[in-house]
């Protein structure tokens, strides 16, 4: 997979050996906290673009999450056995010699009521099942801090995803929710991406070792006008084919707080970025 998965041809021959076409989404069995949700628009969005904007937190399931995560130490990833709450962060970084440019809860995300609802919300997983061609399995749950950072290297922006464009390879066919949690501008840290770039993109994007690529090389092949920069208050939610490029950015003013969950068509396998994994 590693090898062929970076190929448009390879995936386009996996899903017709697995005959895993997308698929008109089935109709919501049960409560969810998306009524009203154009299910059968996303799904089109993403097989057009590879994303889907148009989704939203009730606000009840926001002020969970955010209250389940302001009582409960984050960590970073070089300091994973020094946890802290979230409105310390100024505090662990007089402990340290560079800031923390991302603190996340790992495994503890599993304690919150609200994001385990959402990971089996019947909207999300009629999206993810028709999208992927086949019953989506869930792979992984994360939920983190972006912090402004003053005194950052190259490799901390790197661990957080936030040096340059990229694509992932978790799986021959995934799926992510994005929810934020905090109100996101340009200021705090927004996601970026390339819509369309899961569908067409030059042999040199697929035939390399790495995932990575500089923005400049990137607006150079598909236009500065493509690039989507996704803003938005509390609850601002989207679906996105990690396959697309697409990279976070470092905040230079305000704490985003982010909700990530991920379907695949099959079980989860370690994550692969940036050339390498972790």
């Amino acid at each position: 997979m590693f090898v062929f998965s970076r190929t448009l041809l390879g995936r386009r021959v996996e899903r017709l050996i697995h005959r895993a076409g997308h698929a008109e989404p089935e109709a919501i069995d049960g409560a969810t906290a998306f009524a009203g949700l154009e299910l059968r628009s996303c799904v089109q969005s993403l097989v057009q673009s590879g994303l889907a904007l148009g989704l939203k937190l009730p606000g009840p399931i926001v002020d969970e999450i955010k209250a389940f995560a302001a009582a409960r130490p984050c960590f970073s990833r070089d300091r994973q056995d020094r946890g802290f709450l979230p409105g310390e962060v100024a505090s662990a970084n007089r402990e340290r010699s560079r800031d923390v440019v991302a603190a996340y809860y790992f495994e503890a995300v599993e304690e919150c009521a609200a994001i385990s609802a959402l990971r089996d919300d019947p909207a999300l997983r009629a999206i993810a099942t028709a999208y992927l061609g086949r019953s989506a399995i869930w792979n992984r749950t994360r939920l983190w801090w972006s912090f402004p950072a003053d005194r950052v290297s190259d490799a901390d922006l790197h661990a957080a995803s936030q040096d340059k464009f990229h694509f992932d390879m978790n799986g021959w066919r995934t799926l992510k929710f994005f929810f934020y949690l905090t109100s996101v501008d340009e200021t705090a840290g927004p996601h970026r991406c390339i819509p369309g770039t899961h569908r067409r993109r030059p042999l040199r994007h697929q035939l390399t070792l790495t995932v990575g690529r500089p923005t400049e090389e990137l607006e150079r092949i598909y236009g500065r006008e493509r690039f989507t920069v996704i803003t938005g208050e509390a609850g601002t939610g989207f679906a996105e084919d990690p396959f697309i490029f697409h990279t976070g950015s470092l905040c230079r003013a305000g704490s985003r707080l982010i909700l990530e969950i991920e379907f695949g068509g099959a079980p989860a396998l370690p994550v692969y970025h940036y050339g390498r994994l972790g």
